[in-house]
């Protein structure tokens, strides 16, 4: 045999690279800011109106409950998503721009609404 058919046969093995998926990146990065940005409002917002209530002597209990019970129910949609097998077989890129596409709407949208409350 060859030595050169050998050493390609039977060399050590050689890496190709990942394909490189700039767009998906970008726009994963996209959503995830946009998803950053409104929750960080709507935080904003809540703790605001909080902090108004508190100083009218208003009960705000029930308002963080709600506001509370609603976060912990997206983030466990969310984890729920995140751990599915099919989701978890997908390469990182995409997952990311999955789970920001869905979680990039609802944040948005309800910062919108508060924005355009004002």
């Amino acid at each position: 045999m060859d030595s050169r058919t050998y050493h390609a046969l039977y060399g050590p093995a050689r890496l190709a690279p990942p394909p490189r998926r700039t767009g998906v990146v970008l726009l994963s990065a996209g959503l995830w800011l946009l998803t950053s940005l409104s929750a960080s409002w709507l935080a904003f917002v809540v703790g605001m109106s909080t902090l108004w209530a508190a100083a009218e002597g208003a009960p705000i209990g029930g308002f963080l409950l709600g506001c509370s019970a609603a976060l912990c129910g997206g983030t466990g949609a969310l984890v729920a998503v995140c751990r599915a097998p099919a989701v978890r077989r997908m390469s990182g890129e995409t997952r990311s721009l999955l789970l920001g596409a869905l979680a990039c709407p609802v944040p948005l949208a309800l910062s919108i609404a508060a924005l355009s409350a004002m």
